[in-house]
């Protein structure tokens, strides 16, 4: 497996655990049977919505400002360089 898809498949991993315990500790109420009450599946529901739309939000915002983010590094390492350059002949 690639070390990105690796990565990616842990970071899913930890969120998935992450929602699953929130959601459970605040929706679970009882342990006395097997299947969920109604109200602890709609609060589990609802629970995990709003982590899947968090999410979703995030992500956007994320694919929107990426290439921001990325084209500045490049400038400032573009900088970094051509400062560098300029200082190497004077150095000689």
């Amino acid at each position: 497996m690639e070390a990105s898809a690796l990565r990616n498949f842990k970071d899913f991993l930890q969120l998935y655990n992450l929602v699953s315990e929130t959601c459970f500790n605040n929706c679970v109420t009882s342990l006395h049977s097997r299947d969920l009450q109604t109200d602890e599946i709609s609060c589990v529901e609802r629970c995990c919505g709003k982590f899947v739309k968090t999410n979703h939000a995030i992500m956007a915002t994320f694919v929107e400002i990426q290439p921001i983010i990325v084209n500045r590094r490049i400038e400032e390492m573009n900088a970094a360089n051509a400062l560098l350059q300029q200082q190497q002949p004077q150095q000689q």
